[in-house]
């Protein structure tokens, strides 16, 4: 075949498998997640893996494979094209606020995400790095109306928390470790349950992520705006 022959001949496979939604290439080699490099690692410890991942408008994330069960916050959400190696191109979007449970353990996949809006996608995602559920105790929230749960799975439970100025969660009792992801920005008190009338004091802004323990916790939003955060606990 020559040539030109060739180049037209790919030209055409090409658009025949970019109209079908088709990968038009070979799979390219994939990373594990948390070595992708726009998948950040914050904060680690044996049971989880904490990630911020940040994509600028038009920009591509390698292809990343996923073995471990994932949870994925989503700060600034956009509209995103999403690869497989051997599936058709998803083109959706990550909402601002949502929450995304990828149950792979035991089953990986692999993909590749782009965002094609306007403004930076900023997302918060760990993994469970132990296989599970651990059996760390029945994880429960207070029942009132700062509490909404927004995951439920046999390795994590989760809860978004909205505190009007000066609420507080109220004591509870966290059984596993987990991971506190805000929405906003402003001043909370966390209890510290060591000694009476004592609080930790901590300025928090959208995207900051903590690593939670067993134990008590009082929460109490001390600013003028409400305080939006997400609540995880691993079972």
């Amino acid at each position: 075949m020559s040539t030109i022959r060739k180049t037209l001949f790919s030209t055409l496979l090409c658009s025949t498998l970019l109209s079908a939604g088709l990968p038009t290439q070979a799979a390219e080699k994939g990373v594990a997640t948390d070595l992708e490099p726009l998948h950040h690692v914050i904060l680690e410890n044996k049971y989880v893996t904490v990630m911020r991942v940040l994509i600028q408008p038009g920009q591509s994330t390698l292809f990343h494979e996923q073995h471990l069960d994932y949870v994925n916050t989503h700060i600034e959400g956009s509209p995103v094209k999403i690869e497989y190696p051997d599936k058709p191109v998803n083109m959706t979007e990550m909402k601002s606020g949502n929450v995304k449970f990828g149950e792979h353990q035991g089953k990986s996949d692999t993909d590749k995400v782009t965002n094609t809006g306007n403004n930076v996608n900023h997302q918060v995602a760990f993994e469970i790095n132990i296989p599970g559920p651990q059996h760390f105790g029945n994880a429960s929230r207070p029942n009132n109306a700062a509490f909404s749960q927004v995951l439920d799975k046999k390795t994590v439970r989760g809860w978004k928390v909205t505190l009007k100025p000066g609420a507080s969660t109220g004591e509870y009792t966290q059984h596993g470790p987990g991971v506190r992801v805000f929405f906003t920005e402003g001043r909370v008190l966390i209890a510290d349950q060591t000694h009476t009338n004592r609080v930790k004091e901590v300025w928090v802004h959208p995207g900051d992520a903590f690593l939670t323990e067993p134990g008590k916790v009082d929460i109490t939003a001390a600013s003028g705006e409400n305080i939006i955060f997400n609540d995880y606990e691993l079972l």
